[in-house]
């Protein structure tokens, strides 16, 4: 098996393969999760062609299958689920395959969807609901979509006793953009996801009282639909019923500003007439493409139907089973959540090569010979794809360099398990994921009806009919469950990295929280750090969970062991999404420290300078160079120490202590000059000197990073009195948006510059230096009305923290990060 980075880059390319418009050509048995994302993430008109398999082979053995059906029936053989009832019900008899049909149909319409077909509109009351009424019962269209791509597949495979036309129906309307309501709860997934796929069933025959949403379909005129927004940025579906909207961007929803809902919610599905909307009604060149739908925009199936020139396809005998009868939804979820869980993986080995360089950690943890000595696939994986990252970073330290007991001062001699175990820890999760992915990949080319149709094998042959089990879906839900606690172990590495950037006494001398300015009134990154420990609870809550052992007896102790795959699937994709909050969070917060690392290494390289220059002038040492060196090596040493461990305290109190703390040394060192005309009040002037330039020093490096003016610092925030005029006495040009970069590996900058430039996301802290954070001084932002904030957001006034993770987070559900980590990653195991 191929190492994750390699499968993972290949997926990406067959995803965009597919969004680029090659089709996808179901056949029964090569349908990938890149394909399926690429097909239920999408709306028709950006998703790639579906395309039956021309195969003549495939169509005579699925007619074959069709045709045992059909002639035992015709014979008047009893066969399950054509003339017996279902279940444990599976006693009783009939000879109208077509009524028994419709039943089983009825009875797995139980799910619970809200609004109900007479409810009040959601807000017409004075009680607020305590979730949206819609989403919270309700499946993502997403999940529908996969769901019907693979049902679609498994009916292609020519197991199912059905006909060809069906095959066709379901491939017509994924095209279309039809895609039925279903609830969200009421599967057990242990004869299938019957009552999930009997709402697609439903919408195929055009039953009224069935829900469906059209997307990117052909609307008529004469049905009022809210105007399209002049741009609509994105036509992706996103796999959460978290949001409000289907499509990242702007909504449009039917019943906003005075739109009209062709069919409201407060209106019973069932006693709209479907006379007004047959196809006869509207000339096929009168209709028109609509922006995507909303929630409140839905139809009955009928209308939906007609809406779209699609005719409902009566079912014959068997076909009502055949559709309900499967895993389709446990493994269409699962195959969504796969595709996605991989960007966590990846995401996971990256963050990992980012903080150890913002930490000043080691590459050598990494090194090959670890991963041989101890060779579990993952682990070698992992590590040679951090040491690949690594490569020809100037922050990451390379060949351990060994000193004598009385050069090593007291300082950890390898960094803490967050970096150094990394390939120990991500490595059973790499290979987890990948046996997970496997799995689902078989899933959604199986057969997984009841009873199965085997063809027969030669021309006169009678075929045969199995009963068996194969809609018991457990392969999915332990995939699901490994797969949680995959996320979470992954999670738990990235938090503990995360507390240990932001944490002043193990982030190598960074200040706390990472501020950028005052600490006293810059609190940095705390907020995420709390932020990310609410995200691995959950987490740790979600990896513990096993879905599976969680089953009880259902329908009448006939289903006495169920898989509840659909259960588990969904969440797993939970866990999935505070993955993402919480990686976002740590990519957000690595930035900030990359940032800060860089101005900590040229604060200590220009202070070097500063000393050196001091002691020249204090002293009056002007051309002894070799001597002014032999002082500052003394000095210097223990003002990188002093800075060290001050990073908590506000600019001009620190810079006072770490210059007291140098007249120790530099008292040592001047006992090489001629002490009976030293002048210790020199030595005085050297403190307060010391003290005022570093203050100075900081606080311009801190404008060349954040972009701000001298003249713009807060006044509080000089700590010097050489730069209280607004006048800089270094003259640091600004570091642009990407101080960092040139200290990255190449790879690991890829990353790092797509924060930074393309989602626009700087250095935190400008408000902070500037004083400026909106509320910092009574009665607001002078000058700035309510409304002249909120139009100025990104611009004068900045975001919030959590708003640029958002940000983040948004880039890695739609898809712009896995290109990034992809760039990031290319050559690595190829």
């Amino acid at each position: 098996m191929s190492s994750l980075i390699v499968h993972y880059s290949a997926h990406i390319r067959e995803l965009d393969d597919c969004l680029s418009g090659t089709p996808v050509t179901l056949t029964g048995n090569g349908l990938s999760l890149a394909q399926i994302a690429a097909i239920a993430r999408h709306i028709p008109s950006s998703a790639p062609p579906l395309r039956l398999s021309p195969c003549e082979h495939l169509r005579a053995a699925h007619d074959a299958s069709r045709h045992v059906i059909a002639s035992k029936v015709e014979a008047g053989l009893s066969i399950y689920g054509v003339s017996t009832g279902f279940g444990g019900s599976a006693d009783t008899r009939t000879d109208d395959p077509i009524a028994l049909g419709a039943a089983l149909l009825q009875h797995q319409h139980a799910g619970v969807l809200t609004p109900s077909s007479v409810s009040r509109d959601a807000f017409s009351s004075a009680l607020l609901p305590l979730s949206d009424p819609a989403y919270s019962t309700t499946m993502p269209p997403a999940w529908t979509r996969a769901a019907m791509l693979v049902r679609t597949n498994s009916l292609l495979r020519g197991h199912s006793g059905v006909r060809w036309q069906l095959v066709e129906k379901m491939a017509e309307a994924l095209s279309k953009g039809l895609v039925p309501l279903v609830p969200l709860r009421g599967s057990i997934s242990a004869s299938g996801d019957l009552s999930s796929l009997s709402y697609i069933a439903g919408m195929l025959i055009g039953n009224p009282a069935i829900r469906v949403w059209l997307f990117a379909s052909p609307i008529p005129p004469s049905l009022p639909i809210q105007p399209a927004p002049s741009k609509v940025p994105a036509l992706r579906f996103p796999v959460s019923a978290a949001s409000s909207t289907f499509a990242s961007g702007t909504a449009t929803p039917a019943t906003e500003s005075g739109g009209v809902s062709p069919i409201s919610p407060s209106t019973p599905a069932s006693s709209i007439p479907d006379d007004g909307f047959t196809k006869a009604h509207f000339a096929q060149s009168a209709f028109s493409y609509s922006p995507l739908a909303s929630s409140s925009t839905t139809y009955t199936a009928s209308n939906a139907l007609a809406l779209t020139n699609t005719s409902p396809l009566p079912l014959a005998s068997k076909e009502h089973l055949g559709i309900l009868n499967g895993t389709a939804f446990s493994a269409g979820l699962a195959a969504l959540v796969v595709n996605d869980a991989q960007d966590v993986a990846v995401l996971g080995a990256v963050l990992t090569a980012l903080s150890i360089e913002a930490m000043l950690g080691s590459r050598g943890s990494f090194d090959p010979f670890v991963g041989h000595a101890r060779p579990h696939p993952g682990q070698i994986e992992s590590a040679h794809l951090i040491w690949s990252l690594l490569s020809e970073s100037k922050f990451a330290q390379g060949e351990e360099v060994e000193v004598s007991i009385e050069e090593d001062h007291g300082v950890l001699r390898q960094d803490r398990y967050s970096l150094r175990t990394a390939p120990q820890w991500l490595g059973p999760q790499f290979e987890d994921i990948k046996r997970v992915e496997e799995t689902i990949r078989i899933e959604v080319n199986s057969t997984t009806d009841n009873p199965l149709v085997e063809p027969p094998r030669e021309a006169n042959g009678k075929g045969k009919i199995h009963h068996a089990g194969n809609f018991q879906a457990l392969s999915v839900t332990n995939a699901m469950d490994h797969l949680r606690l995959s996320l979470s172990h992954i999670g738990r590495l990235m938090f503990v990295q995360v507390t240990e950037l932001v944490n002043p006494a193990m982030n190598r001398g960074l200040p706390g929280n990472l501020s950028s300015g005052e600490s006293a009134l810059d609190f940095g990154c705390k907020g995420l750090d709390i932020a990310a420990a609410s995200y691995i609870g959950e987490l740790n809550a979600l990896g513990g969970m096993n879905v599976g052992v969680g089953n009880v007896s259902a329908e009448m102790h006939n289903q006495s062991v169920n898989s509840l795959a659909l259960i588990s699937a969904r969440y797993a994709l939970t866990a999935l999404e505070v993955s993402q909050l919480l990686a976002a969070t740590h990519l957000f917060v690595v930035c900030q420290a990359l940032d800060a690392r860089a101005l900590y290494v040229e604060m200590r390289q220009l202070c070097a300078q500063v000393v050196r220059d001091l002691v020249r002038e204090a002293f009056s040492l002007s051309g002894a160079d070799q001597l002014v060196d032999k002082i500052a090596r003394k000095v210097i040493p223990q003002v990188y120490d002093a800075l060290d461990r001050t990073t908590s305290m506000d600019t001009a109190p620190r810079m006072a202590k770490v210059a007291s703390e140098a007249v120790s040394p530099l008292l040592e060192a001047l006992t090489w000059l001629d002490l009976s005309t030293l002048d210790l009040g020199k030595v005085a002037a050297f403190r307060a000197t010391l003290a005022d330039s570093l203050a100075a020093l900081l606080t311009e490096l801190r404008c060349a990073y954040l972009g701000v003016s001298l003249a713009d610092v807060r006044r509080g925030c000089m700590g010097s009195t050489l730069t209280s005029t607004g006048t800089p006495i270094f003259d640091i040009a600004p570091r642009g948006r990407t101080p960092a970069s040139t200290f990255l590996a190449p790879r690991t900058r890829v990353v790092y510059e797509f924060v930074r430039e393309e989602l626009g996301i700087q250095m935190h802290g400008a408000d902070n230096l500037k004083g400026s954070v909106f509320g910092m001084h009574e009665g607001g932002l002078p000058g700035l009305e309510v409304e002249d904030v909120m139009a100025s957001l990104g611009g004068s006034v900045d975001t919030t923290v959590g708003d640029k993770v958002s940000i983040i987070v948004e880039a890695i559900r739609d898809g712009r990060m896995a290109r990034v980590l992809v760039r990031a990653c290319a050559g690595v195991d190829e």
